[in-house]
């Protein structure tokens, strides 16, 4: 599973990929995605020319390989 994270106004979003095979439950995998996008938002907020902007989120299970052929997404560093 990937977590896609898009800051407005930036051409490229980042990429985290999550290994979901340890999730036994639902609220587990929940709680996980949770940590990575509290994580991501706070590295991208120690970003000075990304503070204040709006991140939005989007979960996939696609690889990054799918993600860039069908949405053009290119990953870049944080």
């Amino acid at each position: 599973m990937v977590v896609l994270a898009c800051v407005s106004g930036q051409p490229t979003c980042t990429t985290t990929r999550v290994n979901e095979t340890s999730f036994t439950t639902f609220e587990a995998c929940e709680e996980r995605i949770d940590d990575v996008t509290r994580k991501m938002t706070k590295q991208l907020g120690q970003q000075l020319e990304l503070k204040g902007r709006e991140v939005t989120y989007d979960v996939s299970c696609m690889n990054r390989q799918q993600l860039r052929e069908k949405f053009g997404i290119v990953d870049a560093a944080i």
